[in-house]
């Protein structure tokens, strides 16, 4: 068994299916599948388990999936370590909401980067709960989160209250029945908003989903409906009178930001320079 196979078999997991890591990797279905059959012989241990809707990790293949994502990064950093003792190399991936990549994620990532220009950034956005499952699963390093999740696997880096506006279109409008525009299910600005509205008794209607903030910003300028969202994010357009503020109880009005990123994570010099960063912040 070679680090290959440790990476062939990593991919099956994520991606789900043989045919998901046969396409990434570039080889062909049936050579993914012979050398995974070939894996569980050698290991005298049934991986996955599969079905007609693809694959899945049996108990056995969960702990061996999380024992070889440390083998792969310990090996990698070690490489990179030898081969550039002087500079720091390797992938960093990170996950972030929306709201925090077109605000402060940006000076961040662009302090990283002049530090360690060697260093491959990967950046994923999300939703709280997606981002979370997605540092779990190993599949990020860590990530950029709003409100808290419960889960003992996790560290978390405190790094703002960030302050929020209840916004909607600069017309007459009905808040109470307005549609709620919204990110998908998951998302921390989304829970405080129907909070919110749980608190005033307002009953919640079919929300709007959005992928796109920029979209949420425009079809509340244009008369859409409401939604819950980072001042930082909406002032330009409050200060423009496009849209206007519902002011908003102080139970409400803020969110706790984090960076969470799994206890048992393999500290590498990328990650750790990327931490050390995180803990400047202002």
């Amino acid at each position: 068994m070679n680090t290959n196979t440790l990476e062939m078999f990593i991919t099956i997991a994520q991606t789900g299916s043989i045919s998901g890591a046969a396409e990434k990797l570039g080889y062909a279905q049936s050579n993914i599948s012979t050398k995974l059959r070939q894996l569980e012989a050698d290991l005298n241990t049934q991986l996955f388990y599969r079905n007609n809707r693809g694959i899945t990790l049996t108990d056995a293949g969960k702990e061996f999936y999380t024992r070889a994502i440390k083998i792969i990064s310990l090996t990698n950093d070690a490489i990179d370590q030898l081969k550039h003792p002087k500079n720091i190399q390797g992938n960093l991936k990170i996950g972030t909401l929306q709201t925090a990549a077109s605000t402060f994620l940006p000076e961040i990532l662009s302090k990283f980067h002049q530090q360690n220009p060697q260093v491959e950034l990967s950046i994923a956005t999300g939703t709280t709960l997606l981002s979370a499952k997605r540092v779990l699963n190993y599949e990020l390093d860590g990530a950029i989160i709003g409100g808290r999740v419960s889960e003992n696997k996790l560290a978390t880096i405190p790094l703002m209250d960030e302050q929020l506006s209840l916004v909607a279109p600069n017309t007459e409008m009905d808040i109470d029945n307005a549609p709620l525009l919204v990110f998908p299910v998951g998302c921390a600005y989304r829970k405080t908003l129907e909070s919110y509205l749980d608190s005033k008794q307002i009953m919640i209607h079919h929300p709007i989903e959005f992928n796109y903030l920029n979209a949420i910003v425009a079809s509340v300028s244009a008369g859409l409906g409401i939604s819950l969202l980072p001042t930082k994010v909406v002032q330009p357009y409050l200060d423009q009178g496009t849209i206007k503020e519902i002011p908003l109880p102080k139970d409400f009005s803020t969110l706790p930001v984090s960076f969470t990123y799994r206890k048992d994570h393999i500290m590498t010099q990328s990650f750790q320079e990327f931490i050390k960063i995180l803990d400047k912040k202002d």
